[in-house]
């Protein structure tokens, strides 16, 4: 009986979120669960039920006693909102000593389950990629271990001293922000590649440069950032910051469409947008931003569409292939995802904001006012954001989509039409362990059903002949580099 076989068998009895931030924290972690509190109320009414009140009391008294001696109802009120509010979150505090005392104040870590809301891969993931569940449904790796993931991201955070806002301007605050952001980053990352799950850590580096195209959240924009080393600055910001509106821009003007159906075609067929901009990197359109950051930017992005969205659209038609051609009709057999996940539209509760770190200050989380110039809250995702809208199946999109229903599956001649062959990084295959005791396999780099299309299939075969007889074609591919050290990032 190995090491490995004990390891997952105690995964079964432990919550590996909790047990991850608590591995990973330097400080005691006091923990609030959402789903303790009454969310209907709150949602119903804007309001935090009064009773929920004495439940926070009673929840961090449970963990730490006399953590809550010197609060009002306000602080227990204010907790309470956010534990509802946001998702997986951590956040260093300090307890001051009582006056007169000579004791030195104690460092805590106050951090946020993700609760039943948010406890899927399913349910975080296209809430940071700001992409709907239809598109990335295919998540590989187990759950438990992506709850792990998120758990170091968060444990790292309660490592983080606590910031101090004044004389800070806002970019200079936006800039530490997404420092600590990109540390817990590579702390998840380096683990997930430490334990053979690479397949996992780049599927978070991508939903991090999925989610870039959110303006208004340059501080999670980590997917540049993750496998290097060096300081983050404010250009690293701005290319965040700006991301969405250069690629809209130059895919507008090299189509002659305006801004606003360039932005539509961004929110509704990121397949159709990623073709023109990986065009227009190839033409070197990207070349001459004055922001040094911003053409890597765009090709994590347009490298995150190939890998998580068009990879997982041309493996699904391979599977449902055979059955479409057994079925004059066309009709689908319903099946769920491989992992057994149940497939929903990634519509966030009300009121429910992206996961973030560092917008609450707790340094005098029991006695003060609220710290002015910290950071601005996240987007919330509205009903009618775009970015939250399935990819309708339409004949007008031009690429071969087929409906789960069970019918009115289209069908277009080729299933390979728009794949990408310079997406394909040599032919070494890696086998993935999802839910449900499933496996799944890519190969250099791509769904094993994309690396045989690339061979097998006339046209795209062609195209890799030509690829392979031409020098330094390609994108650059950042994410090849290994992983840093965790000396690299003071995780040693």
């Amino acid at each position: 009986m190995g090491v490995g076989f004990l390891r997952d068998l105690r995964s079964v009895f432990i919550d590996d979120y909790k047990d991850a931030v608590r591995q990973t924290s330097g400080v005691p972690a006091i923990f609030m669960d959402p789903d303790a509190f009454n969310r209907k109320h709150y949602e119903s009414t804007g309001n935090v039920h009064p009773d929920d009140i004495d439940k926070m009391k009673r929840m961090l008294e449970r963990q730490m006693p006399g953590i809550t001696k010197n609060s009002t109802d306000a602080d227990m009120r204010a907790l309470v909102e956010i534990s509802l509010s946001r998702g997986p979150m951590a956040q260093r505090a300090e307890l001051t000593p009582p006056a007169g005392s000579t004791a030195t104040p104690l460092a805590v870590c106050i951090v946020n389950e993700p609760g039943r809301l948010l406890n899927h891969k399913n349910e975080i993931l296209p809430l940071i990629s700001r992409q709907d569940i239809e598109r990335i449904r295919e998540i590989p790796g187990w759950t438990d271990h992506w709850e792990r993931i998120v758990g170091i991201h968060e444990g790292t955070h309660c490592n983080d001293p606590l910031i101090d806002p004044s004389g800070m301007t806002a970019d200079q605050l936006t800039t530490e922000v997404l420092r600590r952001e990109t540390l817990a980053d590579q702390a998840a990352v380096d683990w997930a590649r430490r334990n053979g799950l690479g397949d996992m850590a780049q599927t978070w580096v991508d939903m991090r440069a999925l989610g870039a195209i959110d303006a208004t959240d340059p501080e999670h924009a980590t997917a540049i950032l993750i496998d290097r080393t060096g300081p983050v600055t404010l250009d690293h910001v701005n290319a965040a910051r700006n991301l969405r509106s250069e690629m809209v821009s130059k895919v507008a003007t090299d189509r002659g469409i305006s801004e606003a159906d360039a932005n539509t075609m961004l929110n509704d067929r990121p397949e159709e947008f990623n073709g023109h901009v990986k065009r227009l990197l190839g033409s070197g359109a990207f070349d001459g931003n004055a922001n040094p950051h911003m053409k890597r930017s765009v090709e994590a992005f347009s490298g995150a569409v190939d890998r998580q969205i068009t990879d997982r659209r041309i493996e699904r038609e391979l599977e449902q292939q055979p059955r479409l051609n057994g079925d004059q009709h066309g009709a689908l057999d319903g099946s769920t995802p491989k992992d057994g996940a149940v497939v929903e539209k990634a519509e966030l509760p009300r009121g429910l904001k992206e996961p973030t770190s560092g917008e609450i200050n707790f340094s005098e989380f029991f006695n003060a006012d609220p710290v002015p110039g910290s950071p601005p809250p996240v987007m919330k995702a509205e009903k009618d954001d775009k970015a939250f809208v399935p990819n309708p199946a339409t004949r007008e999109s031009g690429m071969q989509m087929a409906s789960y229903d069970g019918y009115d599956a289209i069908v277009m001649p080729s299933a390979y039409a728009d794949m990408d062959v310079s997406t394909v990084n040599g032919g070494a295959p890696v086998v993935a362990l999802n839910d449900g005791d499933k496996a799944s396999m890519t190969i250099g780099g791509v769904s094993a059903s994309a690396f045989f299309a690339s061979h097998a299939d006339n046209d795209l075969a062609q195209q890799r002949v030509a690829l392979e007889r031409e020098s330094g074609v390609g994108l650059e591919r950042d994410f090849q580099r290994s992983s840093p050290s965790a000396s690299s990032y003071g995780m040693a």
